[in-house]
């Protein structure tokens, strides 16, 4: 716990003074990088969603699959507008629905189907079982989204604010707690992992990436999680499932005109930035904004529709 003490003592000369930092604060050739291959190896995970929308009966049909991709680009068309009117909010909500679905997707894959089914030892077992699920998606899900704020608070308070505005300093006021929460869950999974092997992976994944995420600057510690980690157990999880209904071929056109669409708007962000800001703030803007009005789609889609239906299909 003592590191997170450490990190926030300086939390309100940091976030008092995020404006200052935006004026002396610049990307690196590592973040630059690290950005590039966000665009270009984790967003085209999401474009798989075309291919799942078939697979669930949404695009079946031409009427069908015109509807679903109006209602898919519709919701994240929503999210962008809520983004421009409430930037802090939206960047808050984005942090929080982001570690659900990325905690959904660590456990689902490190936490086998029967173990989240088990009843066999009675409602009590079960209801701990349950609970230690929970830790689990909080634990996984907060690795990018509340430890690498309390690892590197002087450069996310900056990313925050160009991001947001000055009202983003909040956002890391309420992660100080909850970095202690995330601190407990870690100690809980890890003494579980000491008497129960199911939860053995779990616990080594995340020492292993505490570590890394410790070391390296945040947006390459993003890039690192979200495209080693997050984007190739998604695929995984759904490649098997698709190649059952669609040839690779098709499933590769669909993702792929997804994925030049994503990268299109990506491009229509950058060129809405104003120019008084810099480069630097308009790549980082149409990055990230991008992906907070995409995942929550795709968040319905995958983690509301798809996921119940492989967890039922994979576990029968």
């Amino acid at each position: 716990m003592a590191v997170f003490t450490q990190r926030f003592q300086s939390l309100s000369v940091c976030a008092d003074s995020a404006s200052q930092r935006g004026c002396f604060m610049s990307l690196s050739l590592l973040d630059y990088a690290s950005l590039f291959i966000v665009m270009v190896i984790g967003l085209p995970h999401g474009a798989f969603d075309n291919a799942l929308g078939y697979l669930l009966g949404y695009g079946q049909s031409r009427a069908g699959f015109l509807r679903f991709s109006a209602a898919y680009i519709g919701l994240a068309g929503i999210v962008y507008l809520i983004w421009l009117i409430a930037p802090v909010f939206s960047l808050a909500c984005f942090l929080g629905y982001s570690l659900v679905h990325f905690g959904l997707g660590d456990t689902t894959s490190l936490l086998p189907p029967s173990a989240k089914q088990e009843s066999t030892g009675g409602p009590r077992q079960t209801f701990w079982h349950t609970i230690q699920r929970r830790v689990m998606i909080f634990a996984h899900g907060g690795l990018v989204t509340l430890l690498v704020p309390a690892f590197h608070i002087d450069t996310v308070s900056w990313l925050f604010f160009v991001l947001a505005g000055d009202g983003a300093d909040i956002i890391i006021t309420i992660i100080e707690p909850l970095s202690y929460i995330w601190a407990a869950a870690l100690i809980g999974i890890c003494s579980s992992a000491i008497y129960q092997p199911r939860y053995r992976r779990s616990a080594i994944e995340l020492v292993l990436l505490t570590l890394c995420l410790a070391m390296l600057p945040p947006l390459a510690g993003f890039a690192l999680y979200f495209c080693a980690v997050h984007s190739r157990r998604h695929f995984q999880h759904i490649w098997q499932d698709i190649s059952a209904t669609l040839s690779p071929r098709a499933a590769l056109l669909l993702a792929g005109g997804l994925t030049i669409a994503s990268w299109a708007l990506a491009l229509a962000l950058f060129a809405s930035q104003p120019a008084i800001d810099g480069i630097d703030a308009a790549i980082l803007r149409s990055v990230f904004i991008l992906l907070a009005a995409l995942t929550v789609p795709h968040m319905l889609l995958v983690d509301m529709l798809f996921r119940p239906h492989f967890i039922a299909k994979h576990s029968s």
